[in-house]
C-alpha cells in the first residue's frame, strides 16, 4: 500500500478503444471520489479524443499522435514530476512501456507482465477467460491503496448536454409510448459482422410479433451501404431516422433505447455506462466472452460456436430478445 492522500500528482496511462476507456473512466471516477485533491492526468490515444470530451474526473489529457511526437510527450510530462504513474493497459504494450520508464514518476504501478518489465508496485494479471476487464482493473488498484476495497466499479461515460438534448429531441418525435430498439450493425472487427439479411430477417419478424417497437439502425460511417441496404428492405415507418455526427450522437441513442442489440463490445459498455438492456453476441472466444460480458443488470448473451458470429441464427437472437423483454 502506498499515501495517495493529499494533492498527489497521479499520470494513467490506457490506450485501447472505446470500450477500454469507457471501462478505465470508472477508475478516474473512483480516484476522484476516495482522493478528490489527486490531480489526474491522462494518456491515451487520439481516436478516444471524443469518448472523454466531458468526462469530469480528469484534470488534463495528453493524446497519443504518432510514435514521431512520443519522445516530446514524454519529455513533457516529465517536467510535470509525478508521485505515481498507473499502468491501466490490460495488454503488454511498448507506448506505456516507454512512458513507465522515462517519465520518471516517484513510483510506477501495473500489471506483471514480464520477468523484464515489473512496475514498482505490480500484482499478477488475473486469468483473462476468468475475469471481467473491470475486475482486472479493480484488483490492480485495490491493491495501491485500501480505501479502494469498497469501491464496486462500473462503466462510467459523460455525454453532453448539447447532444444528449438534441437526440432527446429527436428521438420524442417517435416514441408515443413505443419500445425503441437499438441495432448496431458495425463492429471493431470482421469476425463480429453479422450478416446484413440476418438483420433484415430480424427486424422484420419483431416487427411482425411485437407492433409497439421502433428501431434505431446504428453503425459507424463506413458501414453506411449496409445500413443503407438493411433500410431498403424494412419497414422505414418503425425505423427512427439518424445520422452519424459523431461518438456522443451515437452514445445518446443508445442511452435513449429500451434495448440495444449488437456484436460490438464497446457499444456493450456504453449500454453498460446507462444500465440499457442488452443482447451481445460474440464469437467463440472464452476469454472475449468473459471479459467484455454486460454489466447492465438485465442482459443476454450470445455465444457464436465459431470464430465468428456468421452462423448465429436469427432464432437465437429472437429468443433472446422475446426472453429480455419478458424480464423487462
Amino acid at each position: 500500500m502506498i499515501d495517495l492522500s493529499g494533492e498527489k500528482r497521479i499520470l494513467i496511462i490506457r490506450l485501447g478503444k472505446i470500450g477500454d476507456l469507457i471501462i478505465a473512466s470508472s477508475v478516474f471516477y473512483a480516484w476522484k471520489k476516495t482522493f478528490p485533491q489527486s490531480q489526474i492526468t491522462l494518456v491515451t490515444l487520439k481516436r478516444n479524443k471524443d469518448v472523454l470530451k466531458y468526462n469530469r474526473d480528469l484534470d488534463k489529457t495528453f493524446f497519443v499522435k504518432n510514435r514521431l511526437l512520443l519522445i516530446f510527450q514524454i519529455l513533457k510530462l516529465r517536467l510535470e514530476k509525478f508521485d505515481l504513474l498507473l499502468d491501466l493497459n490490460d495488454d503488454p504494450s511498448t507506448t506505456s512501456r516507454l512512458f513507465r520508464k522515462f517519465v520518471r514518476a516517484k513510483q510506477t504501478a501495473g500489471f506483471k507482465f514480464s520477468e523484464n518489465d515489473i512496475p514498482d508496485i505490480s500484482i499478477e494479471q488475473p486469468p483473462k477467460d476468468e475475469t471481467h476487464i473491470i475486475e482486472r482493473a479493480e484488483s490492480l488498484i485495490k491493491c495501491l491503496d485500501i480505501s479502494f476495497e469498497n469501491s464496486n466499479l462500473k462503466p462510467i461515460l459523460y455525454l453532453g448536454e448539447q447532444e444528449s438534448n438534441s437526440v432527446n429531441t429527436e428521438i420524442n418525435k417517435f416514441r408515443s409510448n413505443k419500445k425503441i430498439i437499438s441495432i448496431n450493425i458495425s463492429a471493431g472487427a470482421a469476425i463480429r459482422y453479422w450478416p446484413e439479411k440476418k438483420w433484415i430477417e430480424l427486424i422484420n419478424r419483431i416487427c411482425k410479433d411485437s407492433p409497439d417497437c421502433i428501431f434505431i439502425i446504428l453503425s459507424d460511417g463506413r458501414d453506411r451501404a449496409k445500413k443503407e441496404f438493411i433500410l431498403q428492405h424494412v419497414d422505414v415507418n418503425r425505423i427512427i431516422p439518424t445520422t452519424y455526427k459523431s461518438f456522443q450522437y451515437y452514445a445518446a441513442y443508445i442511452k435513449k433505447s429500451n434495448l440495444l442489440i449488437t456484436p460490438d463490445t464497446s457499444a456493450v459498455h456504453i449500454a453498460s455506462a446507462f444500465n440499457v438492456p442488452v443482447i451481445a453476441i460474440y464469437p467463440n472466444y472464452r476469454w472475449n466472452f468473459k471479459s467484455w460480458q454486460p454489466l447492465s443488470t438485465h442482459f443476454k448473451s450470445i455465444r457464436a460456436k465459431d470464430e465468428n458470429i456468421l452462423n448465429v441464427s436469427v432464432e437465437e437472437v429472437y429468443q433472446s430478445f422475446i426472453n429480455l423483454i419478458g424480464e423487462l
